[in-house]
C-alpha cells in the first residue's frame, strides 16, 4: 500500500474532513510507482458525507469522483459514482475501497477525488509530506495543499488517500 501522509494509525492522527474549494477541484495526492510494471488495483480514500447514526434519514444522494492522472497530468482512468456505499454509515467517515481495472503505472502518478464540495476527505493536519495538492480540472494547474487559517495563513496537509496495487 502507497500512503503519502504521515503514516501514523489514524485513530491518533490529528484530523479533520475538508471538501475541495470549487466544484471542479480535485484533492489529489502524489505518488509514484515502486517497480516498473506496478498495477493500481484498489484506491482507499478516508471520506465522509455528514450522515451518522444519530439522523433518522439518509443524506441526499451525492456524486463523487476518483481520477488516475499520470506524471503530466494527462487522464488516466475516470471513476464516478454516488457516495452511499462508500462514504455513508453510522460511524460518521468510512475508509471506502475503490476497486480499479488493473492500471500499469511508472514513476509518478496522481489520484484525484473529487467530492463536489460535499464529500469531506480526511485531511492530516501534521506532518504534511508536500505530496497533497489541489488539482484545477478547468485550468490542469497543480496548487499545494494547504488549508486557509486567519489572516491568510495557510497550513500544509495531507489527504488521507491510499493507492494498492502489485
Amino acid at each position: 500500500m502507497l500512503k503519502q501522509d504521515s503514516g501514523t494509525n489514524l485513530s491518533v492522527m490529528n484530523l479533520t474532513f475538508t471538501t475541495s474549494p470549487t466544484l471542479g477541484s480535485a484533492q489529489a495526492v502524489k505518488f509514484t510507482a515502486p517497480k516498473a510494471g506496478w498495477k493500481l488495483k484498489l484506491v482507499i480514500a478516508v471520506a465522509t458525507d455528514g450522515w451518522n447514526a444519530s439522523r433518522n434519514e439518509l443524506p441526499n444522494a451525492m456524486p463523487f469522483t476518483i481520477e488516475i492522472r499520470d506524471a503530466n497530468l494527462g487522464l488516466l482512468y475516470h471513476f464516478a459514482d454516488i457516495q452511499y456505499p462508500y462514504f455513508t454509515t453510522e460511524m460518521g467517515f468510512r475508509s471506502a475501497v475503490i476497486e480499479m481495472p488493473a492500471i500499469p503505472l511508472e514513476g509518478d502518478f496522481y489520484v484525484c477525488f473529487y467530492g463536489y464540495r460535499s464529500i469531506g476527505l480526511a485531511t492530516e493536519l501534521q506532518n504534511a509530506t508536500g505530496n497533497s495538492y489541489l488539482f484545477d480540472k478547468i485550468t490542469g494547474s497543480l496548487y499545494p495543499g494547504v488549508l486557509t487559517l486567519e489572516n491568510n495563513q495557510t497550513l500544509p496537509v495531507n489527504w488521507l488517500i491510499r493507492a494498492v496495487g502489485e
